[in-house]
């Protein structure tokens, strides 16, 4: 950064100072004071997160060795009861600490093994045991009853009985009731089926912005969410805002259809200009966020610059004009201690400079 007090002494030194030069520098030193305003601010907050991620560990740390200093004393001693599962073998994870001690129960062949079943293997073998009642359930049961009776009917030593009859009323009626029973089972299967499909399509549907056709607001948060999480492991990422210029005017000259025209334009720039991985979202009005994933701050100014250039060049059409928008973009990239929301609040105080600065153009917050 330019040392701006020595120009400043040297201007206040002159008896007849230039007023527009002074005013000028005057205006540098204050923009200066305010970026390294905003950096400080910036750095306290990295701090802070720093410090918070480093109580939590160390607090999951204590809770860890507390778990696994008991975990061993029980082993050692064989007064805890080893939850191992008696079909696969695997220690279940009933008390969350079993997987510190795993290895070493594994090399203690007098530990006290349990009879009962990790919930796997239980809910494998529910499921095998439920497709085969279903299976005998439906029609298997009424045929096997249609072919019992058949053999009644067709044995001597039952003819004349007095309570054949009787049997034959009642195993013709629970014939007819397993297979109605079956039909009934099909018929719940189908709406169930139907049930799924349409909790698949209001799933998506709430995820979906329907102007757009892209992930709506709240789509991106659990995007967000995810990429926080991985960027704690070195994989960092940055967001774009991304604005209509003068929306309301495009809007109030042309009419909705004009802007909902260019809000599609807009959209399917971006989802086509967009590198594998990255995440588009409608986040509100005419604003769009950007997930670039891998990328920090100068690769994505550079990728904003080149999407600001195609939305410019681009045209609208619409019966018989071709109307051209432009955007403003501010862009940042995420600090692993920092919430994804102190992120999108320093790509959004860019996005307020690039207004600032007559629109139509791309702000990086770590340039401010």
């Amino acid at each position: 950064m330019v040392d701006r007090s020595e120009q400043l002494a040297v201007l206040l030194a002159e008896p007849a100072a230039d007023l527009s030069a002074l005013a000028a520098l005057c205006g540098e030193v204050i923009a200066d004071q305010k970026r390294l305003h905003n950096r400080l601010e910036r750095i306290s907050r990295i701090s802070d997160g720093y410090q918070g991620e480093l109580m939590r560990v160390n607090r999951e740390l204590a809770a860890a060795n507390a778990r696994l200093s008991k975990a061993l004393d029980d082993v050692r001693t064989l007064s805890g009861f080893i939850p191992i599962c008696s079909k696969c073998k695997r220690v279940r994870d009933d008390g969350g600490f079993w997987d510190d001690v795993e290895t070493y129960i594994g090399r203690h062949s007098e530990a006290v093994l349990g009879h009962s079943v990790c919930p796997d293997c239980q809910d494998a073998s529910h499921r095998h045991a439920g497709v085969a009642t279903v299976a005998l359930t439906q029609n298997d049961e009424a045929d096997a009853e249609g072919a019992h009776l058949s053999d009644v009917l067709a044995n001597d030593a039952w003819r004349g009985h007095p309570l054949l009859d009787e049997y034959q009323r009642l195993s013709l009626g629970f014939q007819k009731l397993a297979r109605r029973l079956g039909k009934i089972s099909r018929i719940s299967d189908g709406f169930q089926t139907q049930l799924k499909h349409l909790n698949s399509a209001l799933a998506r549907a709430s995820l979906t912005d329907p102007l757009t056709n892209l992930p709506n607001r709240r789509a991106m948060i659990e995007q967000l969410e995810r990429a926080s999480e991985a960027a704690r492991n070195g994989s960092g990422f940055a967001v774009a805002m991304i604005d209509i210029d003068h929306f309301k005017r495009v809007n109030d000259s042309f009419g909705h259809a004009v802007g909902d025209a260019a809000l599609r334009m807009l959209a399917a720039t971006v989802a086509q200009m967009r590198r594998e991985g990255d995440f588009v979202a409608r986040w509100g009005g005419e604003e769009f966020l950007l997930l670039l994933t891998n990328c920090d701050a100068v690769a994505a100014c550079a990728w904003c610059e080149g999407l600001r250039a195609a939305v410019e060049a681009a045209r609208i059409e619409h019966h018989d004009m071709r109307l051209g928008i432009t955007v403003s973009i501010g862009a940042a990239a995420h600090e692993p201690m920092l919430s994804f929301e102190d992120t999108i609040r320093d790509a959004d105080r860019a996005l307020y400079a690039a207004k600032s600065c007559g629109r139509n153009t791309v702000v990086c917050a770590e340039d401010l």
